[in-house]
C-alpha cells in the first residue's frame, strides 16, 4: 500500500493519455515497408543494397559515398542538359513538397528525417532513377565514361538495389520527376512505366514478351515488376494452398510436363495427364526478386499471395537435381545457375513464409486426385519397361506371337481329339 501511495495516479495517467495515438501508426497509403524479422534473418543481405541506395531507409552518405556523388553528377546533367521552367531544382522541390504527406504515409515505418531533407532527398533520388534508366535505354547521349554503364558488374547489382522493398520511392515522385524533365526523345519510349519495364526487360526473372499495361496503379518499382509478373492472371481464383509431389513423382504418376504460353507467367494449367508450365528465366540474383516480392505480399493485406503460391508451387515440384534437369529439358526453367543452386533456391524461398491463398488450387487438386489413379501409374510403367526402345517392342511383340501360337496349338489339339 505504501508503494502505491507513493504514485502519483493522476500524473501517470495524464502523462500516457498525452501519448495515446488517435490514428493508426500506419497509413492505408503505406506501401514501403521494412522487412520483418522472421523473412529477413535467413540472409539480410537479399534485403539491404549494395551500391545504391533509395528513400530513407538505408541513407547513409558515409557508406554510400560514391552513389551519392554519382546522383548530383546525375542530377547536375538533367538540369543543364535542355534547361526550361520544369527542369529546374525550384520546380522539382515544389511539386514534391505539394505531395510530401502522402509521399511520407507511402513508408511503413517512421521517416526520421526533416521534411526539407526528406523532400530533397526524394528529388534527388528521383532524378537519379530517371536519368539511368534513360542512359541505358540510349533516350539521352552519355558521357564518354560513366561508370555505372562501362562497369559490367554494375549492372545487375544496380538492378537488384532498385527491386528491394526497402529501397523504394512513391511512385507519384518518379512519374512527376520524368513528366517534368520529358524531352522529345521520351516520346519515342512512350510513358514512365514503359521506359522502366524496358530497363528490367532482360535482368532477373523474366517471362519474354510481356508488356505493361498502362492501365495499372503502380505504388512503386517493386510493384511495378510485381504487376507484368501477373499480367493475365486476373481471372484465377484463389483457394487454400494444396502441396503436390514433385517432378519425378509425377512422372511415375503418370503426369507429363509441357511449356506455356511465354505471355502469361501465372498461366499454370492441367489437363488429360499433362501440367502446362509457361517458361521462366532465371538469373544469379532472381532469389533477391522474389523474396523482396514475397515481403511484400506478407507485409500489404491488399495483396493477394501470388507469388508466394507460385514459388510454393514450384517448390513442392523442384526438390532435387533429376527435377530442376527434366524442367530444363522440357524448356520450361532456362537457368544460369547449377542444378544444385537451382533446386537450393526454390526450397529456401518461403521460408516462415504464410501462404492463406493461391491460384493454383484448383490445378493442384486435380493433379493429386490423378496421382491417386490407378490406370496411369500403370500405363507409366508398361510404357518404361515394355516400350521404351525398339528392341523392347521387338521382343514384347515375339513374346506375344508364341503365346498366341502356343494357345492355337493347344486349341487346335483340343479340337481334333
Amino acid at each position: 500500500m505504501e508503494q502505491q501511495a507513493n504514485i502519483d495516479i493522476d500524473q501517470l495517467s495524464s502523462s500516457v493519455r498525452s501519448r495515446l495515438l488517435h490514428n493508426s501508426p500506419m497509413s492505408a497509403s503505406c506501401c514501403i515497408f521494412r522487412v520483418p524479422s522472421p523473412l529477413r534473418k535467413h540472409d539480410e543481405k537479399l534485403f539491404t543494397p549494395t551500391l545504391v541506395p533509395i528513400g530513407p531507409y538505408h541513407r547513409d552518405p558515409e557508406k554510400f559515398q560514391f552513389a551519392e556523388k554519382i546522383k548530383l553528377w546525375y542530377l547536375n546533367c538533367l538540369i543543364n542538359r535542355a534547361p526550361t521552367a520544369h527542369t529546374t531544382l525550384e520546380c522539382f522541390f515544389t511539386k514534391i513538397a505539394a505531395n510530401v504527406n502522402h509521399c511520407l504515409e507511402c513508408y511503413g515505418d517512421e521517416v526520421k528525417m526533416e521534411r526539407d531533407e526528406f523532400v530533397e532527398m526524394l528529388a534527388i533520388d528521383g532524378c537519379f532513377i530517371i536519368e539511368l534508366f534513360r542512359r541505358f535505354l540510349k533516350i539521352i547521349p552519355t558521357s564518354a565514361y560513366d561508370p555505372l554503364l562501362k562497369m559490367p558488374w554494375v549492372r545487375i547489382v544496380l538492378v537488384t538495389d532498385l527491386l528491394l522493398l526497402e529501397n523504394q520511392l512513391p511512385w507519384f515522385v518518379l512519374d512527376c520527376l520524368f513528366n517534368l524533365t520529358k524531352s522529345d526523345n521520351d516520346s519515342e519510349r512512350g510513358t514512365f512505366p514503359q521506359v522502366a519495364q524496358e530497363y528490367f526487360r532482360w535482368d532477373i526473372l523474366r517471362t519474354p514478351g510481356v508488356q505493361v499495361d498502362l492501365k495499372l496503379q503502380n505504388k512503386h518499382l517493386l510493384d511495378l515488376q510485381r504487376n507484368i509478373m501477373l499480367l493475365g492472371s486476373e481471372e484465377l481464383e484463389d483457394g487454400d494452398f494444396v502441396p503436390i509431389p514433385r517432378v519425378t513423382e509425377l512422372l511415375q504418376a503418370g503426369i507429363d510436363f509441357a511449356v506455356g504460353e511465354k505471355h502469361n507467367f501465372m498461366k499454370i494449367t492441367f489437363k488429360k495427364g499433362i501440367l502446362t508450365i509457361p517458361p521462366i528465366i532465371i538469373l544469379d540474383n532472381a532469389e533477391s526478386l522474389l523474396r523482396n516480392l514475397i515481403a511484400y505480399e506478407q507485409c500489404d493485406e491488399n495483396l493477394q499471395d501470388r507469388i508466394a503460391a507460385y514459388a510454393g508451387f514450384l517448390d513442392n515440384l523442384i526438390d532435387t537435381n533429376e527435377d530442376i534437369d527434366y524442367l530444363r529439358q522440357k524448356g520450361i526453367v532456362t537457368c544460369f545457375l547449377s542444378p544444385e543452386d537451382v533446386s537450393g533456391f526454390f526450397n529456401r524461398l518461403y521460408n516462415d513464409v504464410h501462404i492463406v491463398h493461391s491460384p493454383f488450387t484448383k490445378v493442384s487438386k486435380e493433379i493429386n486426385a490423378y496421382c491417386k489413379s490407378r490406370w496411369p501409374r500403370w500405363r507409366t510403367r508398361l510404357t518404361r519397361d515394355y516400350f521404351n526402345s525398339p528392341w523392347s517392342i521387338i521382343s514384347l511383340i515375339g513374346a506375344l506371337t508364341i503365346l498366341v501360337l502356343t494357345f492355337l496349338q493347344t486349341l487346335y489339339a483340343m479340337l481334333y481329339h
